[in-house]
């Protein structure tokens, strides 16, 4: 399933990784309000990125980056710095398995 590489990004006006580092500054810094608007238009864009992922990836992997995503949004909602850090993590690690 090796087109989910190119599906990931390809043609995307906000690409998911592009989330990422603003996301773990505003999670280091404590800017949780900006974090949780930026954990929300990290999901839309994944919305738009998962349409064309079904149907090259397993569902698996997909399952797994949107539980990571509900549980990074969770630790975001309850101000939880080491929490919200570690599922960023998780949620860059699958992404980067997505298509693999």
């Amino acid at each position: 399933m090796n087109s989910g590489l190119f599906w990931k990004s390809h043609g995307l006006p906000d690409p998911v990784p592009t989330f990422f580092r603003p996301l773990e500054t505003m999670v280091t810094q404590g800017q949780w309000q900006m974090a949780a608007e930026n954990a929300n238009r990290m999901e839309a864009a994944w919305q738009k990125a998962v349409r064309r992922l079904q149907f090259t990836e397993e569902r698996d992997e997909i399952n797994n980056f949107r539980h990571s995503l509900a549980r990074m949004k969770g630790y975001i909602a309850a101000e939880d710095k080491g929490g919200a850090l570690a599922a960023l993590k998780e949620l860059e690690e699958t992404w980067v398995d997505l298509g693999k």
